[in-house]
């Protein structure tokens, strides 16, 4: 049984590598044509689908690398206080008996039939 080993292996490996090939898009087959691919693995055991699957994989992580873009890293403002996001979260903590509020607009549209001419009879 031992010595069928290196035979059962190289075969399971060489169909393996063959199906693999078989069903990469030819736009995805590294260096070679897929024909040629084929040859190698089918005529040169071992070595012919070892290399197939070496050569595949660093392929696809170039191409991985290659279609994903560098993200660019975030500019975060330099101090809190120029953070317009942190800057809003301030107005929940703010107590409101020490703010000062701005002064409220009189009304402009007064007439005389509003105003009262004694302010102290009723």
């Amino acid at each position: 049984m031992v010595r069928f080993l290196p035979f059962l292996i190289s075969l399971v490996l060489s169909v393996y590598a063959l199906f693999s090939c078989i069903q990469t898009r030819d736009e995805d087959v590294p260096y070679l044509p897929k024909l040629v691919w084929i040859v190698l693995i089918v005529f040169v055991p071992f070595v012919g689908p070892i290399v197939w699957l070496l050569m595949s994989r660093t392929e696809a992580v170039r191409r991985e690398r290659a279609a994903v873009p560098k993200a660019k890293p975030t500019t975060r403002p330099v101090a809190p206080d120029d953070d317009p996001d942190f800057l809003a979260t301030l107005d929940r903590y703010r107590d409101p008996r020490t703010t000062i509020k701005p002064p409220e607009p009189e009304p402009q549209d007064k007439t005389p039939e509003d105003e009262d001419p004694e302010p102290g009879k009723a």
